[in-house]
């Protein structure tokens, strides 16, 4: 379980939803339950304000706020499956993937990787999840 509290969403809609049971027959585990995490941006659920002094610190800040709304729909980072990853500038890239290293310890997901010209609140990192 996670230590971090996940911060409050920036606009109407769920961080975190379930989109229903599926069987996965190529893990042949049976009957699993497939859900969709909204983006995280590094906000500080404390203040609500973007943890943003260094890139370092907003990659580790969405990072904290994926485990913490994982944790409170009883999922952990080892059960995501694919991150969506948008950056301001792929040179953040390598960033994300140490990130990436540090905390997963199994196969790791599927990822897409974008550049984009802007984020909410001035972010320059936001990652979604399926799972």
């Amino acid at each position: 379980m996670s230590n971090f509290k996940a911060p409050t969403p920036v606009g109407p809609y769920s961080m975190f939803r379930y989109l229903g049971d599926n069987s996965d027959s190529a893990l042949k585990k049976g009957p699993k339950q497939y859900w969709v995490m909204a983006g995280s941006i590094p906000i500080d659920p404390e203040s609500g304000e973007l943890n943003n002094d260094t890139i370092e610190d907003e990659v580790n800040q969405v990072f904290n706020n994926i485990e913490a709304v994982l944790a409170d729909n009883n999922k952990t980072i080892e059960d995501i499956r694919k991150f969506t990853v948008f950056l301001t500038d792929l040179t953040y890239t390598p960033l994300v993937n140490a990130e990436i290293e540090k905390r997963i310890k199994g196969a790791y997901p599927a990822r897409t990787t974008i550049q984009v010209a802007g984020l909410p609140m001035g972010a320059r990192v936001e990652i979604e999840c399926l799972g």
